[in-house]
């Protein structure tokens, strides 16, 4: 079996990097990571890339297939209205619109590829350490469940939290998901 755990970024500040809270968050976060990793990936965007550097880690990859999307894109719109008239989070809202839930799945499912990919690279046991997004985190997380709905894993993934894909051959055969203690 191989472990590929994904964390969400930390915080954003104003501009595209982690605000000050951001950063101590990252910090705290620390105490979810695993004692070692065989690989260190982050998505390019500079929020992921902060985190990882939080994290307590200066040497990593970089790979695209990490970066942020809008998981539910072209339905956006619906999502984005379903959300603000229900006072809900756009991925709850994603769940409840058929065409946009169809998306955010396939979406799951790419981004899960990417998931493989980076297990093939591993020795057996090996873990790597990827720093991601939400909503596509999500996305993938709920494969490995039951029921595709939020439920399955407590809720959307906050930041700096994770998920671990726990990967055996070319299957996803579990998922845990990692939580910061509610202070």
């Amino acid at each position: 079996m191989k472990f590929v755990e994904i964390f969400r970024h930390s915080k954003r500040g104003e501009g595209k990097g982690l605000s000050d809270e951001g950063k101590e968050l990252a910090r705290q976060a620390r105490s979810l990571l695993a004692g070692h990793y065989d690989l260190y990936v982050s998505s390019p965007k500079e929020r992921a890339l902060e985190t990882m550097q939080a994290f307590g880690f200066e040497h990593y990859e970089i790979d695209e297939a990490f970066t942020a999307v809008n998981p539910w894109e072209p339905y956006d719109a619906d999502v984005t209205k379903l959300a603000k008239d229900r006072k809900m989070t756009q991925l709850a809202a994603c769940l409840e619109i058929p065409e946009a839930l169809q998306v955010l799945k396939l979406q799951g499912e790419t981004f899960l590829g990417a998931v493989r990919r980076v297990a093939r690279k591993l020795p057996e046991e090996g873990r790597a350490l990827i720093v991601s997004h939400g909503g596509i985190l999500d996305a993938a997380a709920l494969l490995g469940c039951e029921n595709y709905s939020l439920d399955s894993i407590g809720g959307e993934i906050g930041m700096c939290e994770g998920v671990v894909f726990k990967i055996d051959g070319d299957n996803l055969v579990g998922i845990e998901i990692k939580r910061l203690p509610a202070n």
